[in-house]
């Protein structure tokens, strides 16, 4: 799953060195914490939120049974 964020964020930074994802497991559920270059964090995010929640649904579609939480920090 880390290797799909990173593939699908890495193509829309410019800093592509600074990504880093960590893995948290709380109550069964998989919990991604995505950290990005400052100047990226926009782009990450897009207008309204449009890119991240896109991200987000790529992310569960691709598991079936559990949920996956993706957030971004600065």
């Amino acid at each position: 799953m880390e290797e799909l964020i990173y593939n699908i964020v890495s193509e829309i930074v410019e800093h592509k060195d600074e990504i880093k994802i960590e893995k948290l497991v709380k109550n069964a559920r998989e919990h991604y914490i995505l950290t990005v270059h400052p100047e990226d964090c926009g782009r990450v995010i897009g207008k309204k939120g449009m890119v991240i929640n896109a991200i987000r649904t790529v992310l569960n579609s691709t598991t079936f049974s559990k949920k996956v939480y993706l957030d971004l920090v600065e």
